[in-house]
């Protein structure tokens, strides 16, 4: 028995069914999982030296190590080893999670233009939300990204345009002021990211790109206009179309799974 209050991980009996208790490794982690959660560590902060934390939480070695191994494997620390060693904390990011996201989606088989598909279940509703609502603060994110985006048109610089383009998605979703989608919408972004720099290289002639290019600029523009002017209906129906021209061309009846692993 710890300081914790638990034994490491058994099996028993309760009414109700089985039950598992915790490891003390887990245990451990749990609970510093929860202060990097609530705040109270904050991004790149060091925990206390290993010896501190044994005689904090009252286990061994081993397990304060495997509550490490625990942490980093979720991202939330990275261990530097050697003369200088320590847990840094590192906060959760969007990265991590949509990485594993294109891995559960191409393991599922999903096409890739089903992931297109789904940003006109999100985008529309939060540009009819702003369209009821603009705010000047709003409005100027939406112009400062529309010009970013502007700035790799005439250039041949389609990475840098895709990239710039994500990032209005993200900014749109972002100002729209719901968190949640917002998250599920860079989730998103940073998939099809994936799939856009690995498509561009097979992509038709520059010419046909910067006539995309410039097609794109326009409609984002005439989008922010709608959204400035209050015109619900017709913000609305300019985004949908706009994204479903976009899944048109950038849209696939292949795989995640054959586009990445190609």
């Amino acid at each position: 028995m710890n300081e914790l209050g638990q034994t490491e991980a058994q099996e028993g009996t309760a009414e109700g069914g089985t039950f598992r208790v915790p490891k003390t490794a887990e245990l451990v982690a749990n609970s510093i999982r929860l202060r990097i959660i609530q705040g109270e560590l904050s991004e790149g902060d060091t925990l206390p030296p290993e010896g501190q934390l044994i005689e904090q939480f009252g286990i061994s070695r081993p397990s304060l190590r495997e509550a490490f191994r625990i942490l980093e494997t979720e991202r939330l620390i990275t261990v530097k080893r050697g003369s200088r060693s320590g847990a840094i904390v590192s906060l959760p990011k969007v990265e991590s999670v949509s990485r594993y996201a294109s891995y559960y989606l191409q393991a599922s088989g999903v096409k890739v233009s089903d992931i297109y598909e789904a940003r006109l279940a999100l985008e529309p509703h939060v540009v009819r939300k702003l369209a009821k609502k603009p705010t000047a603060a709003a409005v100027k994110r939406l112009r400062e990204e529309a010009g970013r985006l502007a700035g790799f048109y005439e250039s041949d610089q389609e990475r840098d345009y895709m990239m710039a383009s994500a990032r209005f998605h993200s900014v749109l979703m972002e100002v729209g002021g719901n968190a949640t989608l917002h998250f599920l919408t860079r989730v998103l972004e940073d998939v099809i990211a994936q799939y856009q720099k690995r498509f561009v290289t097979t992509a038709s002639e520059e010419t046909d790109r910067k006539r995309g290019r410039e097609k794109g600029v326009k409609s984002i523009s005439k989008l922010i206009d709608l959204i400035e002017a209050g015109d619900v209906d017709a913000a609305e129906k300019h985004w949908l179309l706009h994204l479903t021209n976009t899944n048109k061309v950038w849209g696939s009846d292949k795989t995640l799974r054959e586009v990445l692993a190609g």
